[in-house]
């Protein structure tokens, strides 16, 4: 059983799922970063043997948090696309065929670093596609982790991870949710996408993801 945890950030109560994405219950909404569907398809087209079926099992856990939470709104911050070589048929279709399945829900795309190189998807998948920051008071949901004046930011970009250690000398590093002053980062949703040890500030929050659980820890000095 996945167990998310809820947490006050900028005065808003947000949700922090183990599926590594965030709900936002006072506007209804779903946040996604950096899935980076079709990275699978864009090794393959390279010549490395990856498994398939990565962008179904990532939009099966979207669904999961849809039946979750019943979003109204569903916005991925930034990277929805790996690269133009993973644009594909099969890509495409499972997409489209996943957005038929919830018409009554926005979904919106603030286009990343990524997304510019690969594109937007096609008009048949259904995603508006934006540039960033949006403002959502008091959030900016953004691609880039970079402070907006006048708004808290939520963004992706970075796959924050944070190295813990064990009794017995063991170390693992987990992705994480790091909220600083300013800006808080979300971990990357997608699956086939490694992350980043962060660097947190006294005063950072930071929870881990561990498998069906989300835990606060102590980081920085």
């Amino acid at each position: 059983m996945s167990l998310p945890t809820r947490a006050t950030i900028a005065s808003e109560e947000l949700v922090l799922s183990p599926q590594r994405a965030v709900y936002w219950p006072r506007r209804e909404m779903l946040l996604v970063a950096d899935p980076h569907f079709g990275k699978a398809a864009t090794f393959r087209a390279l010549g490395v043997h990856v498994p398939t079926g990565t962008t179904a099992h990532g939009l099966d856990r979207i669904d999961e948090l849809i039946v979750a939470h019943e979003p109204r709104r569903v916005v991925f911050l930034g990277d929805f696309l790996h690269a133009r070589e993973g644009r594909n048929a099969s890509t495409f279709a499972t997409l489209a065929a996943w957005r038929s399945r919830h018409g009554s829900i926005d979904v919106q795309l603030i286009r990343g670093n990524h997304d510019r190189r690969a594109g937007d998807p096609p008009s048949e998948v259904g995603i508006e596609c934006v540039d960033g920051p949006v403002i959502e008071p008091p959030f900016a949901l953004a691609h880039h982790p970079v402070a907006v004046a006048g708004s808290y930011v939520l963004a992706g970009h970075i796959h924050p991870c944070a190295a813990i250690s064990g009794a017995a000398r063991q170390h693992v590093r987990l992705s994480c949710f790091w909220f600083g002053a300013e800006v808080g980062v979300l971990p990357a949703f997608g699956e086939f996408t490694g992350c980043a040890s962060i660097e947190a500030r006294r005063g950072d929050r930071v929870w881990v993801v561990a498998e069906d659980y989300v835990i606060p820890v102590t980081v920085g000095e």
